[in-house]
């Protein structure tokens, strides 16, 4: 992956963890931890399923989702 694509990638995970963080109420630290633990963000950063075109508001709600089925 090339240094702009990394970029923007990470971009979207900073505003994936500010969504996160605003719909729980819970500190930026908790929502990164959320992100980074999900079993999407691998799907997602690998690019499996092109899930990097969806939209910021989608990727968080199915985080959070994700989170309370388990």
């Amino acid at each position: 992956m090339d240094k702009a694509t990394r970029i923007l990638r990470d971009m979207k995970y900073a505003r994936i963890i500010s969504l996160i963080a605003e719909k729980l109420h819970i500190p930026s630290e908790k929502a990164m931890e959320m992100l980074y633990a999900s079993p999407m963000f691998e799907i997602i950063d690998d690019g499996t399923a092109d899930l990097i075109c969806r939209s910021d508001i989608y990727l968080a709600d199915e985080i959070i989702r994700s989170y309370v089925i388990i």
